[in-house]
């Protein structure tokens, strides 16, 4: 093999390989990517007045935030004087802190058996004598 007939090889080569890539590049943009591209631009105009919906409606809520969340810190601050004020109390005097105690224990103690004790009367029904006779219920 003399070097024209390498030379003229590897240039067929060369241009064999180049008009697959290119065949292959051509073949994904027109075959492949085309409808999707041409699908994504119809559903631009849909998408843009999406976008200006949103600006519509989020712009009155982003205005409004720092003011909900000044008012938000207000009542938190109002609660932590309320809460110091409590906390002062109690050290001041002990049965206020026994009767918060009590009363957290009635919350507990209704949320829990309130359940239980309507599904208990549900299942006697008819078997409680009247209100009046209420010593013979056994």
């Amino acid at each position: 093999m003399d070097m024209k007939a390498f030379s003229e090889f590897w240039k067929g080569m060369f241009y064999f390989v180049s008009t697959v890539t290119i065949s292959v590049f051509l073949y994904l943009v027109v075959i492949v990517w085309q409808p999707l591209w041409t699908e994504g631009f119809r559903n631009f105009g849909a998408i843009s007045k999406a976008i200006i919906r949103l600006d519509r409606t989020a712009k009155p809520v982003a205005e409004m935030a720092p003011l909900m969340l000044g008012e938000m810190d207000e009542m938190r601050k109002a609660m932590v004087k309320m809460q110091a004020s409590m906390d002062t109390i109690e050290k001041l005097d002990p049965s206020v802190r026994e009767i918060n105690y009590t009363m957290n224990r009635m919350n507990w103690i209704m949320e829990r058996r309130m359940g239980a004790m309507t599904g208990e009367m549900d299942r006697l029904g008819d078997k409680m004598s009247p209100a009046g006779m209420m010593p013979f219920n056994w």
